[in-house]
């Protein structure tokens, strides 16, 4: 039994000699890290195990001191920082708590060396979290020293991963970073290339699919090997949200603005700078150059917060790629939150009507009488096959691509008017970002409504194919198509038709439009002088 026991003992004791070694030899290397701030390399003997350890008295109190002060050893700094002081933890915590985070912090908050989050653009000194009551200043954004609740989007890392947790599955700054070793760059524990250290604890939906992620044009192999480096500063930075490198639509356009500003830009090949300097845009205007005509509503001119919109609304960068996600959704709106067509939030939008829905459909969001997710609803009299194909079993007009069973998008009709630049309902110098010429005005020549003509045969509907007056309309009276049509739907009536407009006036204070069968019906109203009452058509 004695001798078993003394097995034991010995494996036991070997083990641990072992560990303590190989940790040693761990250490040992700090002697050629910025960390060695002692100026002299002759510190590791022929072992390559540390022989000096004053390099140590840096940071570390040596062990046979008694250690009556924090176990630092620059004396003249401990009067402000007490590593062994208990932090209580409050409910939207930013600063580290743990004892290996704040000693990191002791030098890293600006005082010796460069602190996180650092003010360098603000021209202000370094932030520190260190001095007694310090609080987070104004839009101070850190990252995050716990996993958050109900985020489906971090985990803790794996056990066989090089990263480390503090008790609790807390996070400190020696989870990613070994102070004694820097062979990785950055005092790391682990390669970051391809953001592989990142993704060790956050898991992104089709990350390695997206265009950010893995780019399949070699000209932006930069993109994927800077990852999530290439637009986020990972510590933190004042004045930006989830650890962007500047305000949002900046980070975005610093790429995607068809250039290359200097040798090491990783740049895309669209220009969605200049489009959204045109004047119809989603407003994102309080980051563009250009002055807003005064005629223009505050809806278009995104003058208040509450309207504006930014990048993140419409694209998931963490997601979006050039494939598209079946018919109905492109790939750069893949794993996007939206609205569904009864005003509830979804998580992911499984349409492209879904996303639009968030600004432009039934919910809080949007502006009284911009709902035109309204216009869309299947229970309608009539409306563009957004949500639902139409109910209008025969449309004489449509293109052969077309048909009554077809599905249409909201980009279908907004975009970029020009045809070569970046798509997308970015911006368009046609109002409502159309990407075709459409009169709103009650008189125009065809051509000028040529965004219906898109889906529509112009020669069939000024011929009166499905409605046998539109020649008399459109040739010889010369109205547009919005005089008589709602390009969205129509609640009340078939063909789209929309009855607001101030020269069309009740008869006998009847106002309506009824169809009998497709294309044929009866109607009763005044219009351009005519008074219809109950005319067959």
């Amino acid at each position: 039994m004695r001798l078993k026991h003394f097995f034991m003992i010995l494996v036991v004791t070997t083990g641990c000699f072992a560990q303590a070694g190989a940790d040693l030899e761990n250490k040992s290397k700090i002697a050629f890290t910025p960390h060695n701030l002692v100026g002299t390399r002759a510190v590791v003997g022929e072992d390559s195990l540390l022989q000096d350890f004053t390099l140590c008295r840096v940071c570390h109190i040596p062990s046979k001191m008694t250690a009556v002060e924090p176990l630092w050893y620059r004396k003249e700094f401990v009067r402000v920082f007490d590593v062994d002081k208990h932090v209580e933890l409050e409910k939207h915590h930013l600063f580290p708590a743990d004892n290996i985070s704040r000693s990191c912090l002791f030098c890293h908050d600006g005082s010796v060396s460069r602190g996180f989050p650092h003010k360098e653009e603000l021209k202000d000194r370094q932030v520190s979290l260190l001095e007694a009551g310090s609080e987070s200043v104004p839009n101070l954004h850190l990252h995050l020293f716990a996993f958050e609740n109900g985020d489906t989007e971090t985990r803790a890392p794996s056990e066989d991963s090089e990263l480390r947790l503090e008790e609790n599955s807390r996070i400190s700054c020696a989870t990613c970073h070994d102070p004694h070793n820097n062979e990785q760059g950055s005092f790391l524990r682990m390669s970051n290339e391809g953001s592989s250290l990142c993704v060790e604890c956050h898991q992104m939906a089709n990350w390695e699919l997206s265009a950010h992620g893995n780019p399949a044009d070699p000209r932006f192999r930069d993109v994927k090997n800077l990852g999530c480096a290439h637009c986020h500063d990972i510590h933190g930075v004042p004045a930006s949200t989830n650890l962007l490198a500047a305000e949002e639509t900046t980070v975005c356009l610093s790429c995607h603005d068809g250039s290359k500003d200097d040798m090491d830009e990783v740049a895309s090949n669209a220009d969605l700078e200049n489009v959204f300097e045109k004047p119809f845009i989603h407003p994102i205007s309080w980051n563009s150059s250009r002055e807003m005509p005064e005629s223009m509503d505050a809806w278009s001119r995104g003058l208040g917060a509450e309207r504006g919109v930014t990048c993140s609304d419409c694209h998931n960068p963490h997601a979006a790629s050039d494939q598209n996600n079946g018919p109905f959704l492109d790939g750069s709106q893949v794993f996007v939150s939206g609205v569904d067509n009864e005003g509830f939030t979804k998580a992911i939008v499984d349409y492209e009507y879904e996303t639009c829905y968030k600004c432009h459909g039934m919910n809080q969001s949007a502006m009284f009488g911009r709902n035109v997710g309204q216009l869309f609803a299947k229970t309608n009299m009539s409306f563009h096959p957004i949500e639902a194909p139409g109910n209008n079993p025969y449309v004489q007009s449509l293109k052969i691509e077309w048909s009554e069973q077809s599905l249409i998008k909201c980009t279908d009709c907004h975009g970029n008017d020009d045809p070569l630049g970046a798509q997308g309902p970015h911006g368009s110098d046609l109002p409502h970002i159309l990407k075709q010429a459409y009169a709103e005005q009650p008189f125009a020549q065809p051509e000028e409504s040529e965004l219906c003509f898109q889906c529509h045969v112009q020669g069939r509907v000024v011929q009166g194919s499905g409605f046998k007056y539109h020649k008399l309309h459109i040739e010889e009276a010369g109205y547009a198509c919005s005089a008589c049509h709602n390009p969205h739907g129509s609640v009340e009536y078939p063909g789209l038709m929309d009855l607001n407009a101030p020269f069309i006036q009740p008869v006998n204070g009847i106002l309506e439009v009824s169809q009998t069968e497709p294309g044929h019906g009866t109607c009763t109203l005044m219009c351009h002088g005519k008074v219809h009452p109950g005319q067959y058509y």
